[in-house]
This record gives structure tokens, sequence and C-alpha cells, in this order.
């Protein structure tokens, strides 16, 4: 009995162990279940794989050069042009003024008080017409005075012929006689044009350009008065280097343009080449003709004039606002099934609108001009706006007359 009693704290010991070991299983079971660190892992390396991946497409993209950033379904708003036919020329760009063939200067001949004047800045004057009149009275006292001393040398030399005839004087005497006639007469003269030079006329037909002086104002003798110029001829008069001798010719074709009037071009022709080459610049002197039928240039404005050396007919024109420039090179995005395509530029002429390409794309392709900055091949676009050129207004016109006239 006292046995058995010694063995009981011991057994409920035990139980208590075994219990207490039992639980913790439990509460460990569960905190597993729940974490599943196997299938965490491999959703963490199925991503992995997933992304390098992605990164090894674009890699194989970027090194081909036309790989572009998935936008979805979203394209990109986009303005675009045609492609047209038309003629383009190359040019020698050169700036300078624009004068007139027929300018003057007009100088005041004798001094005195102006009077009157007749014409003002911008009116039209014929050759001969008035401009200027100086006070004259002085000058219609000088020439009767002169005038009575010529005919008083008159007498007095018809009476010492009429003695030397009889030989009644000397020859002496009659020469001085002769020669005093003479110098009064060239007195009268003077005297008379002096008169006539107080009313000042234009030597031109043309336009005043500038009125120096006022009514009542004193000028002496080479006082400037006025500057007249014939704006019916207007020339350009421009200074090219002489390694473009060769390129120049006479009534070879010029356009002329100027800030002043955009958008409006100007025909021209070469008139005159001088045949010396100044040793200081290394340049010629070349002078163009302007034809302004509308008389819309005015002289000293500047202007921009290109000589035509050669012209390309039936050329493949686009604008120049489509060009993309990278790298020192030059490209252009066409619209391919709502797809952008880059193309590099194969140029040829060019001028200040447009540029002629030698790829071979059929015409009204049409040509990204708004919008293409950030576009690559195969970036989804939308056409928003079709942009129409004056340029390519008139060559569709051109294009149009030529037909009708093949039809005809």
């Amino acid at each position: 009995m006292k046995k058995t009693n010694r063995l009981l704290p011991v057994l409920i010991l035990v139980i208590s162990l075994l219990l207490t070991y039992c639980n913790s299983k439990g509460r460990e079971n569960p905190s597993e279940e729940k974490s599943n660190p196997d299938s965490s892992s491999v959703k963490k390396e199925y991503s992995q794989a997933r992304d390098k991946k992605e990164e090894d497409k674009r890699t194989k993209f970027r090194k081909r050069g036309n790989w572009a950033p998935d936008t979805g379904d979203v394209a990109v708003p986009v303005e675009v042009t045609s492609v047209v036919r038309g003629s383009i020329s190359n040019f020698l760009l050169y700036n300078s003024t624009l004068e007139t063939e027929q300018q003057v200067e007009i100088f005041s001949r004798v001094g005195g008080v102006v009077e009157a004047i007749y014409v003002d800045e911008g009116d039209r004057v014929r050759k001969g017409q008035p401009l200027l009149q100086i006070e004259k009275r002085e000058y219609e006292l000088a020439e009767q005075k002169a005038l009575v001393e010529y005919q008083k040398q008159q007498a007095n030399y018809n009476r010492i012929k009429a003695l030397e005839a009889e030989n009644l004087l000397s020859e002496e005497e009659y020469e001085n006689a002769r020669l005093a006639l003479k110098q009064a007469e060239i007195a009268w003269k003077q005297a008379a044009l002096n008169l006539e030079y107080t009313t000042v006329k234009s030597p031109i037909n043309g336009v005043v350009g500038e009125r120096k002086v006022d009514v009542g104002e004193w000028i002496q003798s080479n006082t400037p008065l006025f500057t007249i110029a014939n704006l019916d001829e207007k020339i350009i008069r421009i200074y090219v280097p002489q390694d473009e001798y060769p390129k120049c010719y006479l009534n070879q074709k010029a356009v002329v343009t100027t800030e002043v009037i955009p958008g409006k071009k100007f025909r021209g022709k070469v008139k005159r080449i001088s045949p010396v080459i100044d040793p200081q610049s290394g340049t010629f002197k070349l002078t163009v003709a302007v034809d302004d039928p509308e008389n819309l240039l005015r002289p000293g404005m500047f202007v921009n004039v290109e000589l035509i050396v050669d012209t390309h007919q039936d050329a493949l024109l686009i604008p120049k606002s489509a060009l993309i420039y990278e790298n020192e090179r030059i490209y252009f995005f066409i619209v391919s099934a709502d797809s952008a395509l880059k193309v590099e530029l194969q140029k040829g002429f060019e001028d200040a609108e447009k540029v002629e390409i030698l790829n071979s794309l059929p015409v009204n392709t049409k040509v990204v001009v708004l919008g293409q900055n950030g576009l690559k091949t195969g970036t989804k676009v939308k056409v928003i706006k079709e942009k129409e050129y004056a340029w390519q207004q008139q060559k569709m016109r051109a294009g149009s007359r030529r037909a009708s006239s093949a039809s005809g």
C-alpha cells in the first residue's frame, strides 16, 4: 500500500508532460499549413522567370532598333500630309538690299531762300517737272544787268567794226571790242542760266524718296534737296564667291523673297555679271533685275536672292516639318496600317519649305508632320488632321492643268 502511494505522483507527472507535448505539436501544425512556404517559393520563382523573359524580349528588340513601349490600345494622335510630285530647284542663296537702277540725288546749283516746294515724299514726278523754287528776284536783276551790258558792247562793237572797215582804227582796237562783246555775251548767258537754276526740276521719271529742305530755309550751292528713284526698274547687287562663277550666266532665273512680305515670291533674272574678281574678297559683282508688277518692294529692303542652278521636275516632295534629326542622320515617319514606320531620308534638292526624297514611296503616302517626336516603328497612331501646304496646292493645280491639256 505504501509502495502504490509513492508511484502515484510519478504517474501524474508523466501524464502532464505528455499532455503538454501534444498541445505544442497541435499549435505548430496549423501554423505550418497557413504559411505554406513551399507554395510561396514557387510563385516567386515564376514571377522572376516571367520578368526575365520580358527583359530578354525588350533587349532583343532594342538591338533591332524598333522596340516601342507597350502603350496598350491607346493610339498617338498625329497630323499628316501627302507625298506629292512637283518641281524643286537647287540654288545659291545670298542676302542683299534692294536698289533701283535709277536713283539720283538732286542738289541746288544756286544759293538763296527756298520760296516754294511743289512735291513731297512719295509723289511721282516726270522728267523736267518743277520740284522747288528758290527766290529769284535777285537773279532776274542780275540777268537784266548782264543783258544791258551785252547790248552796250554789241553797239560798241558795231561802231568799231564800221570804223575798222574804213581803216580808221587799229586792228588792236577792233580786237578788244570783239573780245569785250564776247565776254558780255557769256556773262549774260551765265546770268540767264542762274535765273533758270532757281527753279529746280526733276532729271528723271520716278518717285520722290526723300525731301531734305523746307520752305523759308536758306540754302547754298550744292545743298542736297531731294532723292528721286525710278521704281519701275528694281535691282539687287550681290557679291558671289569666285568658285561659283561657272554656275552664273546672263538671264539666269532667280527668286527674290523678303521677310517684310512673307509668303510672296518675286521673279528675277541676272542682268549683269562683272568680269572682274575682287582680289581682296575673292568675289565678283552680279546684278539681278527684279520683276515687281504690283510695286510692293521698296528700295532699301533687305531681301534674299536664290540663283537657280538646276531644277528637278516631277520629284517626290515632302515638307521639311516632317523631318527628324538624329545622330547626323535625317528620318521621317509614314503611316502604314494605322502604325508608324520610321524611314531614313534619301535627300535630293531642298528649299526653305520642302525637300526632295529619293526614297521609293508612292504618291499620296501619308507622312507625319506633327506629333512624330517620340514615335517608334510600330507605334499605333491616330490621324486627327490631314494638312495641305500652299506649295502642294500649286503642284496639284499645275498637275490638273497638265492633265486637262493632255486629255484635250
